[in-house]
């Protein structure tokens, strides 16, 4: 629009419209947007595991389903729960209990909640209590597991995230993964399990 047209149109009144739409314009391009807080954010489901908290980042998960029936297998490792059958797939489904120190415990033939990861293309499955919230904060507030955390169970733990009064345990998925419990002897990764 030109200003012959405006002055056709509306005379001096569509001009100062127009220079009032201009300015509004300006000021709206001229604000310097909100400062986002910068850095890595990491996206986690938590979970209940024995009645503690833990969380396994979103990028591992392919999904969460709830009332598994689980085949279980005959002198299987403490960690190895059994199997799940995943839309024709046998994905072995792993208790964590075991390997973050928790302990064994008894497992049903149908299992409250299942999380499954993916990873390099692989398969495994998590045994879980209960699958809580999807939580996104800023990487910088993940501190290290306490040092009074005992070894073997400090080496699956990510870090440790306070939240609503709650201590989440970011669980190291690749490390979980490539421990030889899961993977089995003399092999290391996702592509063995």
């Amino acid at each position: 629009m030109d200003d012959k047209n405006i002055m056709a149109d509306g005379g001096e009144n569509g001009r100062e419209d127009f220079a009032e739409l201009l300015r509004e314009r300006a000021r709206i391009l001229s604000e310097v947007p909100a400062q986002e807080e910068s850095g890595e954010k990491i996206s986690a489901l938590s979970f209940v595991l024995n009645g503690e908290l833990y969380g396994v980042e979103l990028k591992y998960l392919a999904e969460t389903r709830q009332s598994t029936p689980l085949r279980r297998l005959p002198s299987a490792p403490p960690h190895l729960a059994g199997l799940m059958n995943l839309r024709g797939e046998l994905v072995p489904v792993v208790d964590l209990g075991p390997i973050v120190g928790l302990g064994q415990r008894e497992t049903a033939q149908t299992l409250a909640a299942v999380l499954v990861l993916s990873l390099q293309g692989s398969k495994l499955a998590l045994a879980v209590d209960q699958a809580q919230d999807i939580l996104t904060f800023p990487a910088r507030e993940l501190q290290p597991p306490p040092l009074s955390l005992e070894p073997e169970r400090a080496l699956f733990i990510r870090g440790e995230y306070l939240f609503d009064r709650r201590l989440l345990s970011l669980l190291d998925v690749e490390k979980i993964v490539a421990d030889p419990r899961i993977a089995g002897p003399g092999r290391e990764g996702p592509e063995s399990f």
